[in-house]
C-alpha cells in the first residue's frame, strides 16, 4: 500500500492550510494510500523531533506540505524542516515525490508562487520528484471545518482536489485545470476586503485595541 504523508506548515491546530491538505489526502485515502499527518512546528527544536520528521518523511512515497504564506514565504519552521531534510541522505532512491498546497490571507493566490516555486527547488535539490502543487487565495473566506460546508464558495477548490488526487494517485503531477480552480478567487474581491476588514475590527475591539491600530510602539526615535 501507498504511503501519504502530510506535513502540516501551520502553527495552528486548525488552519485553513491544514484542512486543505487534510482534504486532499482524505481523497487520497479513498484511492486506497493509508495516510499519515504531522505538524511540523516544534519538530526541529528537539533530536525527538528530528529524527521523527526523518523517518515520516523517509518513509512516504509521497509528502504534501500544507503551509499557509507568511509575507510571501513559508513560515520559518517549514523553512528550518525544508533545509533539515534538503540533507537526509539516501532520500531520492525510491522514486519519492513531492507536492504541496499553500493558503494565503490575500484574495490573490499568486501570492502563494514564490512558496510553490521554493517548493520545486527544495524537491529538485533533494532528488525528489516534483509532484506539482496549489495555491488558494482568500483562505480566510473558507474558515475552518468541512470544505463541503462552505458550499458553492468552495466548489472550485474541491473540484481541484479532486483532480489533484486522482492524478497523484495514477503517478502524475497536479494538473494544470486543479491549479487553475484553486487559484479562482473564492468570493468577489470587494466582499472579501469587506469582510476582512470588518473581521480586524471586531477582533481588535475584543481586544480593547481598536484605538491602537496606527502605534508604532518598537519605533525608533
Amino acid at each position: 500500500m501507498k504511503t501519504a504523508l502530510l506535513l502540516s506548515g501551520s502553527p495552528r491546530a486548525e488552519s485553513v492550510s491544514r484542512m486543505l491538505g487534510e482534504a486532499l489526502l482524505d481523497r487520497l485515502a479513498r484511492l486506497g494510500w493509508q495516510r499519515r499527518t504531522l505538524a511540523v512546528t516544534g519538530l526541529m527544536e528537539s533530536q525527538e523531533g528530528r529524527a521523527r520528521l526523518s523517518g515520516e518523511f523517509l518513509g512516504a512515497d509521497l509528502t504534501v506540505l500544507a503551509a499557509p504564506v507568511y509575507v510571501d514565504a513559508p513560515p520559518a519552521p517549514v523553512v528550518r524542516a525544508m533545509e533539515f531534510l534538503a540533507e537526509e541522505p539516501g532520500q531520492g532512491s525510491r522514486g519519492r515525490r513531492f507536492a504541496a498546497v499553500f493558503a494565503c490571507g490575500f484574495p490573490e493566490s499568486f501570492h502563494t508562487g514564490v512558496c510553490l516555486d521554493a517548493c520545486r527547488l527544495f524537491a529538485r535539490e533533494a532528488g525528489l520528484e516534483w509532484a506539482g502543487g496549489l495555491g488558494v487565495g482568500g483562505g480566510g473566506a473558507l474558515g475552518h471545518g468541512p470544505l463541503e460546508s462552505r458550499g458553492r464558495m468552495a466548489r472550485k477548490v474541491i473540484r481541484a482536489l479532486d483532480l489533484a488526487a486522482e492524478a497523484l494517485d495514477r503517478g502524475g503531477s497536479v494538473p494544470e485545470e486543479a491549479v487553475r480552480l484553486a487559484g479562482e478567487p473564492l468570493i468577489p474581491h470587494r466582499l472579501y476586503l469587506f469582510l476582512a476588514e470588518a473581521g480586524w475590527l471586531a477582533r481588535a475591539w475584543k481586544r480593547r485595541t481598536l484605538f491602537k491600530l496606527g502605534a508604532t510602539p518598537f519605533r525608533r526615535p
